[in-house]
């Protein structure tokens, strides 16, 4: 008896010492609120994403605490990820939900830059979005391929450098062989989609769940993905930088449509205790399949996707690790939207 008793007293001892960092954690997050920072109002898939994410992680996270959204607009989501990197405590109360384009500007070298995507804690992703360059239904060619092979130019609106709408078809004209003309000065993408319609265009890209949505309605043809994101109904179409016809050209597809496939990224700054990040990691995984989340989500027409942190690292590693010729051409084929 006496034996016994010494072993279930160890067996305790040990479960108590394994279980002592969990229950660490729970207690410091109990009471606390939990804030998301985004680097513009509340108005497209990645804000209004991590507002839904705001609403609900708290129920995954030990401690149960409050979760709210912060906005902090401009520099074009620099000033967001400047904050979370070198302002914000690394004590995991504070989650960066990230522009994934942030890692442009500092491929670009951008002044404002002041972090490294490559040293963030990554959390997940909430899903990715690609872009779609789509026709007028109305045009004879239904595949990409024999819009190429046509010799046509078409005509594609744009909101100007920077945006959807103007650079895939850009890269596609300059490193895939398509004949296209493109008419910049719409001021947003309900103008262009206004214009296609009134044949004054040919041509429009932009976010995939627009453009699936608008060509089930017969408004447009899709012919071409920019990014390997998975679209739904769509994934037969053809990846742009497949159809590139140089190494430079598919290294900038792949530079423009990295950000797509990462989507809505979730960060900590760096430093934050391992702990803590695990359990962030766990909210963001456990986020993905839960009715609520699904629910408000779908209601918001937000597809939402888990992208596991380790995923979300490759895809930023790969995209800042480029050689000196494809950083020099994008100084001059990829610009940063205002």
């Amino acid at each position: 008896m006496r034996r016994s008793f010494w072993s279930l007293l160890t067996i305790g001892l040990l479960w108590c010492m394994a279980h002592t960092p969990a229950l660490a954690q729970a207690d410091f997050y109990k009471g606390k609120t939990v804030t998301l920072v985004v680097g513009s109002r509340v108005t497209g898939s990645l804000s209004i994403g991590a507002q839904i994410v705001a609403r609900h992680i708290g129920r995954f996270i030990p401690g149960n605490p409050i979760g709210i959204l912060r906005q902090m607009p401009g520099g074009a989501h620099l000033n967001a990820t400047n904050y979370v990197y070198n302002v914000a405590d690394a004590d995991g109360l504070t989650i960066l939900a990230a522009n994934p384009q942030v890692a442009t500007a500092q491929l670009l070298s951008v002044p404002a830059v002041r972090f490294d995507v490559r040293k963030f804690e990554w959390l997940g992703s909430s899903g990715s979005e690609g872009a779609i360059f789509s026709i007028r239904p109305d045009l004879p060619y239904k595949t990409f391929q024999e819009l190429r092979d046509s010799q046509r130019e078409i005509i594609a609106g744009t909101t100007g450098p920077g945006s959807n709408s103007h650079d895939v078809p850009l890269l596609l004209k300059e490193f895939a062989g398509l004949k296209i003309k493109l008419v910049t000065g719409y001021a947003a993408n309900a103008d262009i989609r206004l214009a296609l319609e009134r044949k004054e265009v040919d041509s429009w890209t932009s976010m995939s769940t627009t453009v699936r949505l608008a060509g089930e309605r017969g408004i447009v043809r899709p012919l071409v993905r920019s990014s390997r994101a998975p679209v739904r109904t769509l994934n037969h179409l053809p990846v742009d930088e497949d159809l590139a016809t140089s190494d430079l050209g598919r290294s900038l597809m792949l530079i423009r449509g990295a950000p797509l496939s990462i989507g809505r990224p979730y960060a900590v700054r760096p430093g934050t205790p391992l702990e803590r990040t695990a359990m962030l990691r766990d909210a963001i995984a456990k986020l993905a399949v839960d009715p609520q989340f699904l629910a408000e989500s779908n209601a918001a027409q937000i597809e939402m996707e888990h992208i596991t942190a380790d995923e979300v690292a490759k895809r930023f590693d790969a995209m800042i690790s480029q050689p000196p010729d494809v950083i020099e051409a994008m100084h001059k084929y990829i610009k940063l939207a205002d």
